[in-house]
């Protein structure tokens, strides 16, 4: 690997640095949030933030415990590991499509690159979440949709 010297360096590489004495601040009105949620405005600085804003406060949960008679139901894959460690419900690492409810990248593609309405793909998604439910016969439990109470209040109040 050729090493960074003055003769092999871009010439149109900047290199981009904060004023002395001025450390990195987020919330900087000089560092303009880049994105911001097509639903209630909230600022996220990046992409993958403003997709995890989605997922928590506007979509319902896209992955549950895939083991039998548990009800467990959440947005990452890491809060699902926690949950089967946890609660002993089966194997540590269940397939995907044994946990996935819905495929999230795929509903983020909607809504942020194709400009979909959050209000319907919402919509959308609730749907496949009922069907998904039949087919893995935890229909009772999921008779919330949306996966917990104060998922689909916090969803209400952002109306």
């Amino acid at each position: 690997m050729p090493k960074h010297t003055s003769s092999n360096r871009n010439p149109e590489y900047k290199i981009i640095t904060f004023p002395a004495g001025k450390p990195y601040d987020r919330s900087s009105p000089q560092l303009p949030s880049s994105f911001h949620c097509p639903k209630c405005e909230k600022p996220c600085g990046r992409r993958q933030e403003l997709g995890r804003h989605l997922l928590t406060f506007h979509l319902p949960c896209s992955v549950h415990c895939p083991y039998a008679s548990c009800p467990w139901r959440g947005d990452r894959k890491d809060d699902l590991k926690k949950h089967l460690k946890n609660q002993g419900c089966g194997p540590l690492n269940p397939k995907r499509e044994q946990y996935e409810i819905y495929e999230k990248n795929a509903i983020l593609y909607w809504i942020l690159d194709r400009g979909e309405p959050v209000e319907t793909v919402e919509k959308y998604v609730v749907g496949v979440v009922e069907e998904r439910a039949l087919e893995v016969g935890k229909v009772k439990e999921w008779n919330e949709p949306w996966g917990y109470e104060w998922r689909t209040n916090r969803r209400l109040r952002n109306k």
